[in-house]
This record gives C-alpha cells, structure tokens and sequence, in this order.
C-alpha cells in the first residue's frame, strides 16, 4: 500500500495572482496553489511541495499544464505571460522527462520562477541544467531576490528574463535612501524587475518614481482562472 503524504491528505486548487504594471495594466500573473485540509485549515504551499517525493512535484507540474490549457490562446491574444514555480528538483525532470520540458518549452507565455534556494555558485548541475532549458525555449524569472538566498550571483548568469523582489527585502528597504539605488544596481543586471508584496498606497508610492516591470501583491485581487476572460474583458 502506498503512504499517505501530506498533499495527498489536502484539496487543492489553483488561483491567478495579477502581476501589474506601473500604469495599472496587467502585464501577467503566477499562477499559485492553494492547499487546504479537510478541516478547511489553508496550509503553506512551499511547506507542501517543499514536502512531496519527486513523484508527486512531477505530477503537480502536470496538473499546472492542464489547468493552463484552457486559456493559453487568450494569453497569448493580450500578450501577457503566466509563471509556474518550479524547485531544483523539478529542474532535474524538465530535463528527464521529455515530455513535461516539450510541454513547458512549447508556448510563448509561460515563465518558469526559479527557486531561491539553488545555490548558483556552487551548483552548477543546475546551472547548466536551466540553460541547456532556457536553449529549448523555456524562459526562466528567478524568484524572491533579496531572502538571502537568492542573490547577485544568479543574475550574473543571464538566465533570467525579469527578476522578483522578495516581499519581505521590498518591506524592510521601501523607505531607506538606498533602496533607488538597489534597484538600479539590480537592473544592471536584469532590466525587469517585478517587486512582490505590493499591499497598500503606501507601497505604491514607494515605487513610483523608480521604472519598475511590474508589481505584484495582496493590492491587487486573485482571480480564478475561469473568471480570466472576464477580467481581460
């Protein structure tokens, strides 16, 4: 008999986050994975996936792909993107499992965010492995820069098609003197930037004077994905 795992114990269900521009127009969204208990308690989806045996991440990729399905030709029709998070683990099977990395690499509008947690300086299996990827076709944002994890190092790669402020690192340094010319370090590296964890005026106002790719965060509402061709209007 098979053991339960925790995500095989929890519902799930999948939700657009709007990445925005600056202007107030959507320029994307990631497409993010709720879990719940049977008890309705929301549980931490990196604690989740972190958690499942290589199986069950190959498996989630697959269920992303197909809820996707449905609206890649209106994605496409807006030119907007859609990003996917993937770990180091799921970057070993879009290599080893053709189909899956076929999948990925055969649309214009999916973004793949890559982990924080690879070390790119010294791992370099997982280097190679997302450029040998990127050369196929798959595109690639680097997630959560500024946890401490993810750091200058990956961006020296040239992977990278935008990078994602980590919301905690845009909190801590919004109102510092400083924080204009992060930014402008940062996009000597990688001119698109999106900073996460936007939630308030406040927040807006902090970014408005520096040229941003976009903005993401509790400001601007999830939606369902069967709710997108409304949104789009």
């Amino acid at each position: 008999m098979t053991p339960h795992t925790l995500a095989s114990t929890l519902s799930k269900k999948f939700i657009l986050e709007p990445v925005m521009s600056q202007s107030g127009v959507a320029i994307g969204f990631e497409l993010l994975t709720r879990y719940t208990s049977l008890a309705g308690k929301s549980r931490n989806p990196f604690m989740v996936i972190e958690n499942m045996p290589q199986s069950e991440k190959r498996d989630l990729l697959y269920a992303q792909l197909s809820e996707l399905s449905p609206i890649v030709a209106l994605l496409e029709e807006h030119h907007l993107f859609v990003s996917v998070n993937i770990d180091r683990d799921m970057v070993t099977m879009l290599e080893a499992d053709a189909r899956l990395g076929w999948l990925f690499s055969t649309t214009s509008v999916i973004r793949l965010e890559v982990s924080e947690a690879i070390d790119f300086q010294q791992d370099r299996d997982a280097r190679d492995a997302l450029q040998r990827l990127k050369e196929r076709g798959i595109r690639f944002f680097l997630d959560d820069l500024g946890t401490g994890f993810a750091n200058l190092e990956a961006l020296y790669t040239g992977l990278f098609d935008a990078v994602k402020i980590d919301k905690r690192f845009f909190w801590e340094q919004k109102d510092k003197s400083i924080f204009p010319i992060l930014m402008a370090n940062i996009q000597r590296y990688c001119p698109q930037i999106i900073v996460e964890g936007v939630e308030n005026k406040d927040d807006l106002a902090a970014l408005e004077h520096i040229p941003l790719y976009g903005l993401q965060g509790y400001y601007f509402s999830a939606l369902e994905i069967e709710d997108l061709p409304q949104y789009l209007g």
